[in-house]
């Protein structure tokens, strides 16, 4: 008989395949006659393919023939046209309006009630079937050992714990980066009169961007399962949260359809528990796990003093729509505290462990506004947001004297002085709290090209991105404080600096034609389109897609192409990940 684990993976993965390759249509079933329960689903499986090797981890002498071995800190190394992923998604819904049931027993006044509950079962096929990298930890016990060796420090008894080692972070990838099979929102909802309640576990999207969030930080983003390449709304968590607005209408003859919104979370879920784990095609490049630098992820306490919570004002003035919001929440960038590590401290080995980062999710008050209106004679929208982070923890250090030189020593004296020996002896904290500012800027526009497209109107999606750190902790020379605590390549001592004020735009072009397929009386709906990010650090990520849909059906193939000459934040810490993907989805 299979294992429990085996089992789950296997109802997943035959789930998903059993909608992908069942006939049917594109709407949701109603199970009912009066249409008072419904159930959709959506099911897809993809396949992802790496187009350039990762920043080699090697030593010289394990070094593939022509790979890179510039000892950069992704972790594994993995060659060009290695499988990164190989992903099975299955989301069900099942809606059920109650009120027909009860509603001779309810007042007049209630108009809603019914209960939505989501099942999401997801599954990674890499690390049975894919490339050896990983689905197996020899290749990681090569890569530990040769970049062991290179340290000054070096012992050879350090050795006889990379077994352990990589079992510890084995069994953790295996654990958490597989599969997952959730109950993954459950609420009901109530309307009486003007007054509409949801409580259960849920999302709740505010704001008006996309891709990128700041009135949107309500719920956590899972990036384990592919980062920012994975769509934003499914990367989504829910919480267990009540949720509640009240329409008001119109006011002094001025305002109009206007409503208050407001919510209280009581939660402990947060955004990098269990987030991508060592071994992932997904982790930072934090180097090989050797053991010298442990983590710690600590989640906040489910307590009142961990709840978040808030509210905001829509409303509409002639053409225009505003919002205010104020809430507190936990980002999804934890903080990062470094210390020395102890012998109670998880995978700690005495002679290698050196320094334990503990990461904690603080809560943060956020505080803005967003602005719509639209343009018809352009055929566009205009949309913007302001937020202010109040005391978002932010990473500080090395001191300036602390960075050694390109290459150096991990022991250069004054990196020993500065930072190891302060962080060891409890005088330097690592966190530090600071209040940023941050604005957003969007239009979208509906295009006629006839040339290119007779039947369709091409779309242009455009933002820009801006933020500026209060109080900035700058070390002389130019060198940041304020930074991330992601090594460099050539240096497993260095932070990638954070720039006080961060540029980044965004472009979508993407229009549709209707093809007739050969040989028969069928349509298909093909959509090519054009994403770009340029962040002004001088960073871009060009992603050329298609996408062909015959209802129930959608197969798309699209091109992640990040072209970063700088190593920072956000996009330069991924820049060897540039990826092809094809996924076949069927939507119910």
């Amino acid at each position: 008989m299979l294992p429990k684990r085996a089992r789950w993976r296997l109802a997943i993965l035959f789930g998903a395949l059993t909608l992908i390759f069942a006939p049917g249509r594109s709407d949701a079933i109603p199970l009912t006659d009066d249409g008072s329960i419904n159930v959709s689903m959506r099911a897809y499986v993809n396949l992802r393919i790496g187009t350039m090797a990762k920043q080699s981890t090697k030593g010289e002498d394990t070094c593939e023939p022509g790979a890179p071995c510039d000892f950069g800190g992704t972790f594994p190394y993995s060659a060009a046209g290695n499988i990164l992923q190989n992903r099975y998604f299955l989301d069900v819904e099942w809606d059920h309006d109650l009120l027909p049931l009860v509603e001779k027993w309810t007042p007049d006044w209630m108009t809603t009630l019914e209960y939505t509950l989501n099942y999401r079962g997801e599954y990674e096929g890499i690390y049975d079937y894919g490339p050896s990298v990983y689905k197996n930890a020899f290749e990681s016990q090569q890569e530990l050992t040769a970049f062991l060796k290179q340290s000054p420090t070096f012992a050879p008894g350090q050795l006889e714990f990379i077994p352990s080692i990589t079992y510890f972070n084995r069994h953790r990838l295996r654990q958490v980066a597989t599969y997952r099979n959730r109950l993954f929102q459950a609420f009901v909802d109530m309307e009486f009169g003007d007054l509409f309640v949801r409580f259960g576990r849920q999302n709740l999207v505010w704001g008006e961007t996309d891709v990128f969030r700041l009135l949107d930080n309500i719920n956590p983003i899972d990036n384990s399962f592919g980062g920012f390449f994975v769509d934003l709304d499914e990367r989504r968590v829910p919480l267990n949260m009540l949720r509640g607005s009240y329409f008001i209408g119109g006011v002094g003859g001025v305002i109009d359809q206007a409503f208050f919104e407001g919510y209280l979370a009581y939660d402990n879920t947060v955004a990098f528990i269990p987030g991508a784990p060592n071994g992932s095609p997904w982790a930072n490049p934090l180097g090989p796990p050797t053991g010298r630098t442990l983590q710690i992820l600590d989640a906040p306490p489910t307590s009142p003093s961990s709840l978040r919570g808030g509210g905001r004002f829509v409303f509409n003035v002639s053409d225009y729509t505003f919002t205010a919001a104020s809430y507190v929440t936990m980002l999804d960038t934890q903080a990062v505290h470094f210390r020395g590590s102890l012998p109670t401290d998880p995978n700690f080995h005495q002679g290698v462990s050196t320094i334990t980062a503990e990461s904690t999710a603080p809560r943060v008050w956020i505080n803005g506004a967003a602005m719509t209106t639209a343009f018809p004679q352009l055929k566009g929208v205009l949309r913007s947001e302001i937020a202010w982070f109040r005391n978002e923890a932010l990473f500080k250090g090395p001191v300036a004297s602390a960075f050694p030189r390109i290459g150096g020593s991990p022991l250069d004296g004054n990196y020993v002085a500065n930072f190891l020996g302060p962080v060891l002896g409890g005088t330097l904290d690592t966190v530090s709290r600071k209040d940023t500012l941050n604005f957003v800027v969007g239009w979208d526009m509906n295009q006629y090209i006839r040339a290119l497209n007779p039947a369709q109107s091409f779309l242009f999606s455009t933002q820009f991105f801006y933020r500026h750190i209060f109080n900035y902790d700058e070390c002389s020379f130019g060198v940041p404080c304020q930074s991330v605590p992601i090594p460099q390549p050539n240096n497993s001592t260095r932070v990638v600096g954070l720039a006080q004020d961060g540029y980044l735009q965004t472009l979508l072009i993407n229009t549709t034609y209707n093809n007739d397929i050969p040989f028969t009386d069928l349509t298909v709906q093909t959509t090519p389109g054009f994403g770009m990010f340029f962040d002004w650090q001088g960073m871009f990520v060009f992603q050329p897609s298609v996408r062909f849909a015959r209802d129930p059906w959608r197969f798309i193939i699209d091109y992640s192409a990040i072209n970063s000459g700088v190593y920072k934040y956000q996009f330069g810490l991924v820049r060897d990940r540039s990826n092809v993907r094809l996924q076949i989805e069927y939507v119910l």
